[in-house]
Formats: C-alpha cells, sequence, structure tokens
C-alpha cells in the first residue's frame, strides 16, 4: 500500500499537454499533489528556476534529439538536482536494456505513453510503495514476448543453427 505519497511532481515532455493530462489522471488518488512543467531535460537541469526545489517524482517524457540509450545518464544527472527523487520514463519507445538494468540506471518505471489511465495510477502507486514498475504494455514485450535485445537483432547477426 502507499507510505509515500509522491505529491510534488516535475513533469518534462515536449507537449505541455501532458502534464495536465497527468495531473488530471492523478488527482483522484491523491489531492494535495502539486505538478510543475518543463518542456526538456537542459532547463530542468539548469534553470535557476528549479535550484534548491524538491520534487518527489520526475515523470520524463518526449524528448527530440535524446536517445532513449542516454536515459541512464539523464537519469543519475537529475537524481544528483533533485536528490531522492523517483524517476518514471513516459514513453512510447521501447528499450529492452533499461528494463534490464533499471535498478542500475536509477528509473524507477518504465511506462508505455498509451497505457489507460489506471496503468498511470498503479505506476504512481507502486512508487509511492517504495517499488519499481514496468508498465503493462512494456512487460509483456519483455516477459511474455521475450523480446530482449538479443531477440531483436536483425536474422544475420543470430548464429546458424
Amino acid at each position: 500500500m502507499q507510505s509515500d505519497p509522491l505529491n510534488n511532481i516535475l513533469v518534462i515532455d515536449e507537449v505541455p499537454t501532458i502534464a495536465l493530462g497527468l495531473q488530471e489522471t492523478l488527482r483522484p488518488l491523491h489531492h494535495p499533489i502539486k505538478l510543475k512543467y518543463t518542456d526538456n531535460l537542459f532547463t530542468a537541469l539548469s534553470s535557476p528556476s528549479y535550484e534548491g526545489k524538491k520534487f518527489d517524482l520526475l515523470i520524463i517524457g518526449e524528448q527530440t534529439g535524446h536517445p532513449i540509450a542516454d536515459w541512464p545518464q539523464s537519469a543519475a544527472e537529475l537524481k544528483s538536482r533533485f536528490g531522492p527523487a523517483r524517476i518514471m520514463l513516459y514513453t512510447p519507445n521501447y528499450d529492452p536494456i533499461l528494463i534490464e538494468k533499471m535498478n542500475e540506471t536509477g528509473i524507477d518505471a518504465y511506462v508505455h505513453k498509451y497505457e489507460p489511465v489506471e496503468e498511470i495510477r498503479k505506476a504512481w502507486s507502486r512508487l509511492s510503495a517504495g517499488e519499481s514498475y514496468i508498465s503493462a504494455i512494456f512487460h509483456t514485450l519483455y516477459y511474455e514476448y521475450n523480446l530482449r535485445l538479443d531477440k531483436m537483432s536483425p536474422p544475420e547477426n543470430h548464429p546458424k543453427s
């Protein structure tokens, strides 16, 4: 169950309406949610307006020009700036390496951007309880369909049987 609600949230996404949608999705779970928004990682990491701010949860969405492979470094930089904040990637991009290395990279949740509202609420609740979370779509791709990195490479890279 919930032990520590994530009240102060920073949404980092190129699309401003994502923050509004997330706020409305989470509001029924916990009314005191305070949500801030910025459109890119650079602003979150360098703007004086965020200096000394404490966030419980950082939700990171679309970032043009920021490859998914760079998220581990970005997560480390965000944790350095914002302390113990939980980090949730909110993206349509599937990367099995992120699932395999979530604990090592500091990414606490990996949620598909087009999940139903209940899945987003479930992610918030699990993160509030101190748990990591992988959304249903990514969980299915990784665990049920076994789409791991070695299974996703072109056939010519696989050993011949």
